[in-house]
């Protein structure tokens, strides 16, 4: 039996969980695992129905290029008229295929990016949608490559990736060659027909594409992009924007670098990266081999075939973003899709975890653009911010990395951004009620999304602040966020046992319907109940996990442990807890803060998984939300959780399998 009672303290510096000698043998027990080959065990179809919004395609590791196919296009009013988003391009089961994009968003809930287009075609080249759109079959994906047929067309396609090019091999039907088209227009983005095409030289082409509008925001970003064919086309041409390249056999094999900055860093990524001759079948298995290395620092035995592809393919799904945003040599290092909201909650804590040399430079990264704004980031998108979600998650996700010993960026610079955001309305809308009230009242529902949630996210991001504060000997700071971070107490509603819509004088929001889905945003269900956001007033109601246990904390306020486990219970029991969205993904770990009920944490653990996950295209409940949904399905493995990304520990209960080991290099072996 695992003692889940006691957390499991996680000091980075010291790294007591990590290893990276697989051929030292504890002294208690046997040999490490080997090295797995992992790679088969991943299914990147997974999430790809059911809305779990992931991409089927070619990439690696926080790679820049993700080269995948488009079946799906969308705009804003697909939300409204019931109609798959397609914000990656792709949903599983459509039935035709129109390309393949170089950049795109796993796991997101809005369409942008996706460009740009490329696509074989054979027989006359026809540039319309109806002349390169064709059903298919036969589709291959594993990490760093995809392959399908467009029966069509009789075009078999190949893909694969390093971190800034991405690499194509088509080949040709009908005995009589075949095109390549390069279409700037079709974006998958909801913002399309902003970019152009030239033929450069006797084999290559060069261009850009601008999109925008994320979620209907107010965001534009240009890709810029440069290709390269093993050989030169027997004809080449322009149709309207889209240009064309006959070749009179096949195969032929095109690499094209891309650039969030200019042609020349395009040009400049692509021949580092894939310098001449471009070797497809070596690329693939480089893109392999980088999979096959970070896959295998954790090691499992036991359990089914089934949770295996379910873990490796979660893990897989957890290392696509923050994804690379400068160019080959550039230093600092840049990244981008920091979806805070949702990733600070499971995505940085297992990077801080397992991937410790990956997340330091995502974390040095993510504090320059902190200065550099002058404001922490929330949700951040090809260096702009989209202002989508609510709360303020970039100071959890420092705190998490700042309290385990992962220090890699300056937190004594940050730190008074990270301060003055905080107290400000302009970074945090509602914060002058919520200093003064400790809540934001429900008379700001029209003009800000969910006060109930809100106040949650406020809350604690103030105990994150508290912690750095804490870390930097800042005393009355830290009195200071300790006290707001506990303000949400006064939300808490003795008869309902909810945290409860309030008003600006204390009295209750009425009505109340604690199931309630919609009604806060009414343009798209589900936009949360009233005072809440994308969630009822159930899904909301234990998320406070810097305050469960304390005194005068949640369980406190419920009557003791006894009532809170009730309550607790309760939301299992009646069908309330949900896995297609964040605020309640740790209430099964909860149980094992409880003294008397730790046993029940696995047990809901294990329900969780089997009850909401799986594999095929519909194995996700929802958004994968850049890995959050995937790495929660990590830590279930580990039997690890951090329910509460603001403090230096894990909870721990029975991983999934029989035995679990973590292998990161030059740390000892950990076993859980």
């Amino acid at each position: 039996m695992l003692d889940i009672r006691h957390p499991l303290t996680v000091v980075v510096s010291a790294l007591v969980l990590l290893s990276a000698c697989p051929t030292d043998a504890p002294a208690d027990g046997p040999a490490p695992l080997g090295k797995p080959d992992a790679v088969p065990w991943v299914d990147p179809m997974i999430g790809t129905a059911n809305e779990g919004n992931t991409f089927p395609g070619a990439v690696v590791p926080f790679g820049m290029v993700a080269v995948s196919p488009h079946n799906a296009y969308s705009t804003p009013l697909s939300y409204l008229a019931d109609e798959p988003i397609a914000p990656s391009g792709y949903v599983h089961g459509q039935p035709y295929l129109y390309g393949f994009g170089l950049t795109h968003l796993s796991g997101v809930g809005c369409p942008d990016l996706g460009v740009p287009v490329v696509v074989g075609t054979s027989g006359a080249v026809d540039v319309t949608e109806a002349g390169y759109r064709s059903a298919y079959s036969d589709e291959v994906a594993e990490p760093g490559y995809y392959a399908v047929t467009a029966t069509d067309l009789d075009v078999t396609t190949e893909v694969t990736a390093t971190e800034r090019v991405g690499v194509f091999r088509f080949d040709f039907g009908f005995g009589a060659g075949g095109n390549v088209l390069v279409d700037p227009t079709r974006a998958v983005s909801w913002q399309r027909d902003n970019g152009s095409v030239t033929a450069v030289g006797e084999r290559g082409f060069e261009g850009s594409v601008t999109t925008a509008e994320f979620c209907v925001q107010g965001n534009q970003q240009t890709v810029y992009f440069v290709g390269r064919f093993d050989r030169p086309p027997a004809e080449a041409g322009v149709d309207g924007q889209v240009q064309w390249f006959r070749f009179d056999d096949g195969p032929v094999t095109l690499s094209v670098g891309i650039s969030y900055t200019s042609v020349a860093g395009a040009r400049a990524n692509l021949a580092a990266e894939v310098p001449e001759p471009s070797d497809f079948a070596a690329v693939r298995a480089a893109a392999r081999d980088t999979w096959n290395d970070l896959l295998g620092r954790v090691r499992v035995e036991g359990a089914s075939d089934e949770d295996r592809t379910i873990l490796y393919t979660a893990l897989y799904h957890s290392l696509i973003h923050p994804s690379l945003f400068s160019d080959h040599g550039v230093e600092p290092v840049r990244y981008h899709v920091y979806s805070l909201w949702d990733t600070y909650r499971t995505v940085h804590p297992l990077l801080t975890l397992i991937y410790p040399d990956f997340n330091g430079p995502l974390l040095r990264a993510l504090a320059d653009l902190t200065l550099a704004w002058n404001a922490p980031p929330k949700w951040e998108l090809a260096g702009q911010e989209v202002q989508m979600m609510v709360g303020d998650p970039a100071a959890i996700v420092f705190a998490d990395a700042w309290l385990k010993g992962l220090q890699t960026f300056d937190l004594e610079a940050i730190y008074p951004v990270l301060r003055e955001a905080a107290l400000s309305e302009a970074h945090r809308p509602g914060n002058v009620d919520y200093r003064s009230l400790g809540y934001v009242p429900m008379e700001l529902a029209a003009d800000l999304w969910g006060p109930v949630s809100t106040t949650l996210e406020y809350a604690l991001a103030d105990w994150a602040m508290a912690r750095l504060a804490e870390s930097l000997g800042r005393d009355e700071d830290v009195a200071l966020f300790e006290a707001q971070a506990l303000g949400y107490r006064a939300l808490f509603d003795p008869e309902t046992k909810l945290l409860r819509p309030t008003m600006a004088d204390g009295s209750w929001f009425e009505p109340f319907d604690p199931d309630a889905l919609q009604g806060s945003n009414d343009l798209y269900d589900p936009s949360g109940g009233p005072g809440f956001v994308e969630g009822t007033a159930w899904h909301y109601a234990f998320m406070a996990p810097h305050d469960i246990v304390a005194q005068g904390g949640l369980a406190d306020l419920h009557g003791g442990t006894e009532a809170f486990v009730t309550a607790l219970d309760s939301v299992f029991t009646t069908g309330r807890f949900v896995m297609w969205n964040e605020p309640d993904m740790g209430y099964p770990w909860l149980f094992a803060r409880l003294p008397g009920h730790e046993e029940r944490a696995p047990e809901e653990v294990r329900r969780t998984w089997e009850r909401f996950f799986g594999t095929g295209p519909e194995g996700l409940p929802g958004n994968d939300d850049a890995g959050t949904l995937s790495a929660w399905l990590v830590f279930a493995a580990l039997g690890l959780y951090p329910d509460n990304p603001a403090e230096a520990e894990l909870l721990k209960t029975r991983p999934m399998f029989d035995r679990v080991e973590l292998h990161v290099p030059g740390h000892e072996v950990q076993r859980l």
